[in-house]
């Protein structure tokens, strides 16, 4: 089994990318097969609306070209589950989102859950944005921001699990049953924040690759009468899976 998965985030460079497949590879079997790939063009982190907007070309482009060269499922790894809509339409693999793979397998492990996202900035777009994930309204049962704007989860990792933890405490004490991270840069952390609070942590990016690996091994593809492709451009430029 091949995966692609697909960080929105322009220009990351082979190593960094690499990093994120051997974290992620001790949550799937032997015989699945993790790629990362990102953006080279358009010049964008996702840290906005407007940067998934910008992103989107590319990121379709990517899945596209990943269904053509026999991956059995694309990963989108980011919180924003960017252009996964359009991607649908355009493949016939199934194509997983980091925020709705790990809400979905929140539910799972509580009743209700919150979502912890890096910038308070993002709180108002996220928690209209929570709303398309299929995942009843009041199962959500708070957002909260850790503001994390100057440090780098990756080259601070204390740093950043103790911020994590210091906003994670406030929301188990204000009733979150688990936490969602809303972040997929925070991936390796949700282990030990949930050792730290008591509660489960999901990792949006364990979450969506272990969905994905489980969805292939079900035989399972989009549904065309959910994601029709209708786009002419498009159509000429995607080989049959």
């Amino acid at each position: 089994m091949k995966i692609m998965i697909i960080n929105p985030d322009c220009g990351m460079t082979e190593n960094a990318m690499a990093l994120r497949c051997r974290i992620l590879q001790k949550y799937v079997a032997a015989d699945t097969e993790l790629y990362m790939a990102c953006p080279q063009n358009s010049g964008v982190e996702i840290n906005s609306a407007l940067d998934t907007a910008l992103a989107a070309p590319e990121v379709i482009n990517i899945a596209v070209e990943a269904q053509n060269a026999g991956c059995d499922a694309v990963v989108l790894y980011c919180f924003s589950d960017p252009a996964i809509d359009a991607c649908r339409e355009a493949l016939r693999i199934p194509v997983i989102g980091g925020a709705q793979a790990s809400c979905l397998a929140a539910l799972n492990v509580c009743r209700s859950f919150g979502v912890m996202l890096a910038d308070g900035m993002r709180l108002p777009e996220k928690k209209r944005f929570l709303r398309t994930l299929g995942v009843d309204p009041s199962c959500v049962s708070q957002i909260a921001a850790a503001d994390l704007r100057g440090l780098d989860p990756w080259a601070q990792r204390e740093a950043t699990l103790t911020q994590l933890a210091a906003c994670g405490r406030q929301m188990v004490n204000s009733g979150a049953e688990a936490i969602v991270l809303g972040c997929l840069s925070f991936l390796g952390l949700a282990q030990p924040l949930a050792e730290l609070l008591g509660v489960p942590v999901i990792d949006p990016a364990v979450a969506a690759v272990s969905t994905a690996e489980s969805i292939v091994r079900q035989q399972l593809l989009t549904s065309k009468v959910s994601y029709p492709l209708l786009c002419t451009l498009a159509k000429e430029r995607i080989r049959e899976y």
